[in-house]
């Protein structure tokens, strides 16, 4: 059966805003849904991260197939079909098995490496089969897809160092201050880089306070991780007592502006430490300028994880080596577990035609003892045999390559099988 990916990503969108084509994490099933209800598409799954938009699905057919499915995910996504192309990238067969294999491994990653994306396609998988979206077809895909993430970071230096962004503010924040888990911080924002950085800060020793734009889903990150979950209106009347604070939230303001400066402790040693991780920035950039103040911006992060990057991608071409690897192994593993069953179902398709002949004219045969009977049987029998015996070679000698797929979506469609 044909399998399509279509995806989006941030590093495809320059200088564009990748929120219209942000799902959140609790409308991934409504979503999924919407899209597995068009005709022809088989199974599905819908990878949904902060930074990526991709469905996989195994569709009934593939000529007149394709546009099908780009018009459905559009719909899906509610945005015009004309957008969509202009933004999304498709994957085809075995462009779309490397691309899920490059995607668990971290090489798609604005960060490459990072852990957190293995989790994130093991979430998707788990949602989709949970929900019966994903049949045996997926099943396989995505299983073997995480068993590629995790030989790429056992096997290579990949993820080896600071693994995300949020991992990097902390390991600054760790430099900068030298408190190694003995002080007091808050993450303000409960989304996916929020939880990210209150757990791990939790985990570190840290005494943490999570302030989120909704008291409930603060409430939610901080009894996950063991913080203690704040008002956001009172975050103001915390910064004193602060060692760091770590933003992460996609306001269009300032959640701290330059009047907000003389509310920290100015002879605090070390200065307290402010990670700016908003898009936009949740930070006034005059903040910077602070003397009794550290701050860093997602630029400034980012730097700082450079050097990790580039040591990261001198085992890229390990990584790659694996993934191709394997790429060719389940592309093959497919291709003859596709031939097979479409050679079963020929040969099936044709004996049923050979029975109902038999059926149709055993008023004539009446006449014929049971030696007859059976020297007829194996006759029809022999001819379906002979017939079927040369397209049944071909299919076998190329299968697990181009011409192989081919062969077996033409049988399949010229016999509807």
């Amino acid at each position: 059966m044909p399998l399509l990916a279509i995806g989006i990503d941030r590093s495809s969108l320059p200088g564009r805003d990748f929120a219209p084509y942000f799902v959140p994490e609790d409308e991934v099933l409504s979503k999924l849904k919407i899209f597995s209800s068009a005709l022809g598409v088989e199974e599905a799954v819908l990878v949904c991260t902060c930074a990526r938009t991709e469905v996989f699905a195994e569709i009934t057919k593939f000529h007149g197939g394709i546009e099908e499915m780009w018009a459905n995910f559009a719909r899906t996504l509610g945005i015009e079909r004309d957008e969509l192309t202009s933004v999304a990238r498709v994957y085809y067969e075995h462009g779309a098995i490397g691309h899920l294999f490059r995607v668990a491994a971290g090489l798609e990653s604005e960060l490459i490496g990072e852990t957190e994306i293995l989790g994130q396609v093991r979430r998707a998988f788990v949602r989709s089969h949970d929900a019966g979206y994903c049949g045996p077809g997926l099943y396989g895909l995505f299983r073997k897809a995480l068993e590629v993430g995790k030989r790429a970071r056992s096997e290579t230096g990949i993820a080896r160092g600071i693994t995300s962004s949020a991992h990097a503010a902390i390991e600054l924040f760790s430099e900068t201050c030298g408190l190694e888990g003995d002080g007091t911080v808050m993450v303000i924002g409960a989304g996916e880089v929020g939880t990210k950085l209150a757990e791990a800060l939790s985990q570190g020793g840290y005494r943490v306070y999570v302030a989120s734009r909704t008291f409930e889903r603060a409430s939610r990150v901080a009894n996950a991780v063991g913080a203690k979950a704040v008002p956001i209106n009172d975050l103001k009347l915390y910064l004193p007592e602060l060692d760091g604070v770590f933003f992460a939230t996609s306001t269009r303001r300032y959640l701290l502006d330059s009047e907000d400066a003389k509310l920290f402790d100015d002879i605090r040693t070390p200065r307290t430490f402010i990670a700016d991780m908003g898009v936009p920035r949740n930070v006034d950039p005059s903040l910077d300028e602070v003397q009794w103040l550290t701050v860093y911006d997602l630029d400034g992060v980012n730097a700082f994880v450079k050097e990790a990057i580039e040591a990261r991608q001198q085992e890229a071409g390990l990584v790659e080596a694996i993934i191709e690897s394997e790429t060719c192994k389940f592309v093959d593993l497919k291709n003859s577990s596709a031939a097979t069953t479409i050679l079963a179902s020929l040969y099936s398709y044709a004996d049923e035609i050979r029975l109902a002949e038999l059926a149709r004219f055993s008023g004539r045969l009446d006449g014929l003892n049971e030696a007859q009977r059976k020297a007829v049987e194996s006759l029809t029998y022999g001819i379906v045999q002979k017939m079927l015996h040369r397209p049944v070679v071909k299919v076998k000698e190329h299968s697990g390559s181009k011409r192989g797929e081919r062969l077996v979506e033409d049988l399949s469609f010229l016999f509807e099988l």
